[in-house]
């Protein structure tokens, strides 16, 4: 995707991952509005970025993307301050084992409606120009962790990314939806991960035995979303050995 004077959204961008992802986009050109409930760190990085490229180029909205209504009045500032939207990343997450409702909202609710927020605001069936959304899931959703609920959430991340970039929805829409899966990435969510004794005692031993991607390595995995134009519905995983497309078989629907 060509992102010169592009606009693009970023949930939970405050600090790590999402942050790593704005300035990627930041990097090529596009303005970017950061959303986060974090409001001091969140300031401290647009404040960062605006000093880096330009007073114009990025703006920062407190939002809990648990909030229906503060998540569809962040979509409407950015349309109305910007003049448009053409990228938006679904980011925002938390690894919470113990509030597993919440763990449900922000990981895989949230998503949802952001997805629908930026079918509706980008989508040529409702008069807009297309555009790309990239959901960051997690090899959890693919794979097995001590980490229940996250991994149920994260593999509804895959499938609703996968149903969406369904041929026919962009052939109305005209806006590819793709998926992001690192793995263990050195992040305050690791850090934060509340759940039963137990689970952390494994977690801590799968960590131990697979490693930690990076911040800049994950970001990679992004950068191949945005330029690789041909995907749709497609989950790029991101791990210490580097980048694959998921492969799925066809459903039995498609099989002679």
């Amino acid at each position: 995707m060509q992102l010169t004077g592009k606009i693009a959204l970023v949930t939970g961008a405050a600090r790590g991952l999402g942050k790593g992802c704005a300035e990627a986009i930041l990097e090529r050109g596009a303005k970017v509005a950061l959303l986060d409930t974090n409001e001091s760190v969140g300031q401290e990085t647009a404040a960062a970025f605006t000093l880096k490229y330009g007073a114009d180029m990025c703006t920062f909205i407190l939002c809990d993307v648990t909030d229906k209504d503060q998540l569809e009045g962040a979509f409407q500032q950015v349309v109305d301050r910007f003049g448009g939207l053409d990228l938006v990343v679904n980011n925002a997450g938390i690894l919470n084992e113990l509030d597993w409702e919440k763990c449900i909202n922000v990981n895989l609710v949230s998503v949802v409606r952001g997805c629908h927020l930026g079918l509706r605001y980008m989508g040529k069936r409702n008069g807009g120009s297309g555009g790309l959304i990239i959901n960051t899931a997690s090899v959890a959703g693919i794979y097995a962790i001590p980490a229940s609920v996250y991994a149920a959430t994260k593999a509804g991340v895959v499938g609703l990314t996968r149903s969406l970039g369904m041929d026919y929805k962009f052939d109305k829409d005209g806006v590819r939806v793709n998926a992001l899966c690192p793995s263990f990435t050195a992040t305050s969510l690791l850090d934060e991960f509340n759940a039963s004794a137990e689970d952390r005692r494994e977690m801590d031993d799968m960590v131990e035995r697979g490693g930690l991607l990076q911040i800049p390595d994950v970001v990679k995995g992004f950068a191949k979303l945005l330029d690789d134009d041909d995907r749709n519905g497609a989950a790029l995983e991101v791990t210490l050995q580097g980048l694959k497309y998921y492969g799925y078989e066809s459903g039995p629907w498609d099989r002679a």
